[in-house]
């Protein structure tokens, strides 16, 4: 049990990071949301980004709560910040920090020309029978914060079925692999929180798929039950005043039930708060 709990919340860990201050034109997220997983609270999230013209930063930190939090102590925060192209985040640099029971890790890696450029991993990868990670693997991709980020296609409005439509090439530092979205339905949200700025309108939900490219092990039974999963998706909800959306709810079919992280609050523009800013769960 607490091995299958450790998978879900390094998935959710792949939610994290640290935020810059805010200028007079930038647009600011600040989001929470609730970790379950079969119907059961096993924790929380929050989300901190930016969109400043074509720049961006995000900072996520997770923390497992309840018999989750006992059996595996997973926390973490990661962060990523890059340039919005037209079709995809390019961030420039990525860092996220996890800890689960006795056991943790540190991964850093910049990005220049569209490929990674410095990589550190602690502890180091293990390499016997794994497909090995070439410098090909390392081109073109998105790490997991920046993967969130969604731009619609330029003039289009932000929730157009075409937003769905994308392959993420994700490296983490340790795999590479490909998140396929496809356009499935929209949504309507609404924040179970009260206040100012608090989102209430339209999703477009993506329905996911997942392809191991490098660094994993072929056969292992976590990588063949995710690549075939057919159960996975993203909602997206979007951020006002620029092409960006991120993520409302991500759901996720495991071997133990439905892992679910949902907002419970998506506050759009509002001023930052400088004193929730980093890991603040």
């Amino acid at each position: 049990m607490a091995s299958r709990i450790a998978v879900v919340s390094a998935a959710a860990l792949s939610l994290a990071a640290v935020a810059t201050s805010a200028s007079a034109e930038e647009t600011r997220v600040r989001a929470r949301y609730d970790l379950t997983l079969a119907g059961f609270n096993i924790g929380a999230a929050s989300m901190q980004a930016g969109v400043d013209g074509k720049a961006y930063d995000m900072n996520v930190s997770v923390r497992l709560t309840g018999l989750a939090r006992f059996l595996t102590g997973g926390r973490g925060a990661a962060t990523s910040r890059g340039v919005l192209e037209p079709a995809r985040p390019s961030p420039s640099a990525y860092a996220i920090n996890t800890k689960s029971g006795d056991k943790g890790q540190i991964i850093r890696f910049a990005l220049a020309s569209d490929a990674v450029s410095q990589l550190s991993v602690e502890p180091p990868s293990k390499t016997n029978g794994v497909v090995p990670v070439t410098e090909a693997d390392k081109k073109g991709v998105v790490d997991p914060v920046s993967a969130l980020m969604m731009p619609a296609p330029a003039g289009a409005d932000p929730l157009t079925p075409a937003a769905c439509d994308r392959v993420l090439p994700v490296f983490d530092g340790r795999q590479r692999f490909d998140v396929t979205l496809r356009y499935d339905r929209t949504e309507d949200v609404k924040s179970s929180k009260s206040g100012a700025g608090q989102y209430s309108g339209k999703a477009i939900v993506c329905r996911a798929s997942y392809k191991a490219i490098a660094g994993h092990r072929p056969g292992r039974k976590q990588v063949t039950f995710l690549e075939n999963n057919k159960d996975m998706e993203v909602w997206l909800a979007p951020v006002a005043g620029t092409r960006a959306l991120l993520p409302w709810k991500i759901a996720v079919r495991t071997e133990v039930g439905l892992a679910v992280i949902q907002a419970s609050s998506f506050v759009v523009g509002a001023p930052a708060d400088k004193t929730a800013r980093g890991s603040n769960l």
